[in-house]
């Protein structure tokens, strides 16, 4: 393995949270009304629930901050406790978003209460794998990319959230193919 970060998510991406929460059956309306026991407010985004309240959601230095009326976990029982289940699912489809745009392959499987996602590189047949836990943290390792080719994926990690922790591991210090290794793979026309 070349290096695990553990990342904490952040809601960033409106497509991301559009394809979470349609997974979840729930719509978002921009600029809309929030459903609150005293009444409505306005919000950048609103999270239309089934029952009586929704969720808002406030956008403030590129990132959402979310807000709800918590009144006898009407909203809980729809998007789990302190919004756990969509930061799950967000952090899952901003995995799917964001290995499209470097042309990853990806795989996905529901293991117990994660969500588990292979990005596979086709090019040198690394791997990211990376496990959405209830509640919007993500634990992302490296593997089979030579020496720090695996760092070309930062930018992968920060689009995800805020980087907590990261070990790099032997093999980022193994030593990267030489020329003479690499040629034998490419092709002259």
């Amino acid at each position: 393995m070349s290096h695990f970060s553990k990342i904490n998510a952040l809601i960033s991406d409106e497509e991301a949270l559009s394809a979470a929460t349609a997974k979840m059956g729930f719509t978002l309306i921009p600029n809309g009304e929030c459903r609150y026991y005293y009444g409505t407010q306005r919000a950048d985004i609103v999270i239309k629930l089934p029952g009586m309240y929704d969720v808002a959601l406030s956008k403030n230095d590129g990132t959402y901050s979310m807000s709800a009326d918590l009144y006898s976990n009407q909203v809980e029982q729809y998007i789990g406790s302190g919004a756990g289940l969509l930061m799950q699912e967000y952090s899952a489809e901003k995995v799917r978003i964001e290995a499209f745009k470097r042309s990853l392959a990806v795989t996905s499987v529901k293991r117990g209460d994660d969500i588990i996602l292979t990005l596979t590189d086709i090019d040198t047949g690394g791997q990211i794998n990376v496990v959405c836990h209830v509640g919007g943290k993500i634990d992302l390792n490296t593997t089979g990319f030579p020496g720090e080719t695996c760092m070309k994926f930062q930018d992968l990690e920060s689009a995800l959230g805020h980087r907590e922790e990261f070990s790099p591991t032997m093999e980022m210090y193994m030593e990267k193919p030489s020329d003479a290794t690499e040629s034998i793979y490419t092709t002259t026309e």
